[in-house]
């Protein structure tokens, strides 16, 4: 019984040497493993981590920079759109009433006569005789500007008669001898009005 019991223990001596052996180092390489995977998820945890937010940075600072383009845009748009529109109504309805005044004041016989006979005496303070042209709007009837002309001014005209032109007002005036034209057309004052008029006038219509 004896022999029977130290054969046992013999046995498990040796089961205990081989647990030993091959056991307990798997057992440590197993925790070391372990230990290793949670060392390594950490690393990786804390690397996602940062890279989620340097993303986060990079996509906070690219949608204030979308922010800061689209805003500047949106202003320029605006600013844009206003002159625009400051434009259009000058177009439409500055320039527009302005052309009807001018055409409306320049197709008087009474201006016309007023512009040529200013012509024919600033000539004579300067002592100049020379013959001219005048050419008055196409719509006007000659006979009716010829009737109202000075014997002076008409001696000076080929024919005693003006001629028409191609314009809606005013009036033209060509020096023949010296291949100059006075250009008094309701064009030519239209945009000289229309140039310098009063800069404060202009502030009150399209001041925004």
């Amino acid at each position: 019984m004896r022999n029977l019991e130290t054969g046992k223990e013999k046995i498990q001596k040796i089961c205990d040497a081989i647990r030993k052996e091959t056991l307990e180092p798997a057992k440590q390489e197993a925790r070391e493993i372990v230990e290793n995977a949670h060392l390594q998820a950490s690393a990786v945890i804390k690397e996602a981590v940062a890279q989620a937010e340097s993303l986060k940075a990079a996509a906070a600072s690219e949608i204030e920079e979308k922010k800061r383009i689209f805003e500047a845009s949106l202003h320029l748009s605006c600013r844009q759109g206003i002159e625009l529109l400051k434009q259009k109504i000058e177009q439409e309805l500055f320039n527009a009433e302005l052309a009807d005044l001018v055409k409306k004041e320049m197709t008087s016989p009474k201006i016309i006569i007023d512009l040529i006979e200013s012509f024919m005496r600033s000539l004579e303070e300067q002592g100049i005789e020379e013959d001219f042209e005048v050419v008055i709007p196409k719509e006007i009837p000659p006979r009716s500007i010829n009737s109202l002309l000075s014997n002076k001014v008409l001696d000076h005209l080929k024919d005693k008669s003006v001629v028409l032109g191609d314009f809606q007002g005013g009036v033209q005036i060509r020096m023949k001898g010296r291949q100059i034209t006075i250009d008094i057309s309701d064009a030519v004052v239209r945009d000289l009005i229309a140039r310098y008029i009063r800069r404060d006038l202009r502030d009150l219509v399209f001041k925004v």
